[in-house]
């Protein structure tokens, strides 16, 4: 089972795009789709598809809208926004090391 990890927080990313995004862990798709390439995964797709600019539409829009709609609704599926399954089901999460201060 998918638990939200920023969800469950009660939190959101906003990225230097002005996009709201569900979280931190997908926005390096949306910074690369933000330069020209392809969306490659279903959350890319979605992200695509449905508008989540804040320059746009107010949070509420976007929140209620289909990108994070349609986000929440794969979890129920086989095919979930795959960064959702690894981060937040599987606990699978990117390890922060600090070589900076060594």
């Amino acid at each position: 089972m998918i638990e939200c990890k920023y969800g469950n927080q009660k939190r959101l990313f906003i990225n230097h795009l002005g996009e709201l995004i569900p979280c931190c862990y997908v926005n390096a798709e949306a910074l690369n789709m933000g330069a020209g390439h392809p969306a490659k995964t279903l959350f890319g797709k979605l992200n695509t598809k449905y508008n989540n600019s804040l320059h746009t539409q107010t949070i509420q829009e976007i929140l209620d809208g289909s990108l994070f709609n349609g986000i929440i609704d794969s979890w129920n599926t086989d095919t979930p926004v795959e960064k959702c399954k690894k981060t937040c089901e599987k606990k699978e999460r990117d390890i922060f090391e600090d070589n900076f201060h060594e």
